[in-house]
């Protein structure tokens, strides 16, 4: 009973491997067939926007991916769905017609299945996108202007007591491209925040500006020279040189935190 049992152990040790191979084999072979047949999925695809009208900035929240359904042979839409890098597709301005909504803010809108002949050309697709999500994407143009703004220091300086911080920046100001309506509503520029704890010296340090990403600016630090002095008794009208070259700036600064 015992060699029985022993043999049929060795055959099963023996004759598993190969029945997992072959098993694996099988596998493989169906999943490859059902490759080469047509199938159906979707792929959230990257995009990017080119060439809007001349002087003008595209605004609103244009999505930067986009959902594509798709319909061809399996393994054509599993290849673009396993690469890793993949070159966004591109709706360039120069070459659609938006159509504007009736309003006083002018807005247009694209609707996205008018795309679909210029996608498939980018994909060099041997599959056929069936439609594009969102169908409509939204939009506006504003004018692209530039602009001097000042730089407002976003500084924290604890100082021991009967003294107080003067800050300037250098440069005061810098050159700030962006869309029109934006510009309009920024006080000016604001550094990133930073915090300094028992200073008793004069010290300097480079600040990047905080600058949101649909504006561009002409420089990304700025240095912010910080003057530790003494606070001014209550009859004296004296002002520290740099206090009266920071006025302004400290003025902005203090409409901005607040």
């Amino acid at each position: 009973m015992t060699d029985k049992r022993e043999r049929s152990e060795k055959f099963l040790n023996r004759e598993l491997p190969v029945f997992a191979f072959f098993l694996l084999l099988s596998f493989i072979f169906w999943y490859l067939n059902e490759l080469s047949k047509e199938l159906q999925g979707s792929i959230n695809y990257p995009v990017r926007y080119i060439n809007p009208p001349r002087d003008r900035i595209v605004t609103g929240d244009l999505p930067d991916k986009l959902e594509m359904d798709l319909r061809g042979p399996g393994y054509s839409i599993l290849k673009v769905k396993l690469s890793g890098s993949r070159a966004p597709v591109v709706i360039d301005f120069s070459k659609v017609a938006p159509r504007r909504i009736p309003g006083q803010q002018p807005r247009y809108y694209l609707v996205t299945s008018g795309l679909i002949s210029n996608f498939s050309k980018q994909l060099h697709a041997d599959f056929d996108i069936l439609a594009v999500h969102p169908d409509t994407l939204f939009f506006g143009y504003d004018r692209l202007v530039t602009r001097k703004m000042p730089v407002i220091p976003k500084l924290k300086v604890e100082v021991p007591e009967g003294k107080k911080v003067i800050i300037v920046a250098d440069p005061d100001s810098i050159t700030v491209t962006g869309p029109q309506h934006m510009l309009e509503v920024l006080d000016g520029i604001p550094t990133r925040q930073r915090t300094f704890k028992r200073m008793d010296e004069n010290f300097k340090s480079k600040v990047p500006i905080d600058c949101p990403e649909y504006l561009q600016t002409s420089q990304k630090r700025v240095t912010l020279e910080v003057t530790v002095a003494k606070r001014s008794g209550s009859t004296s009208g004296q002002k520290h040189p740099r206090e009266k070259r920071a006025a302004q700036t400290q003025t902005q600064a203090n409409r901005q935190g607040g």
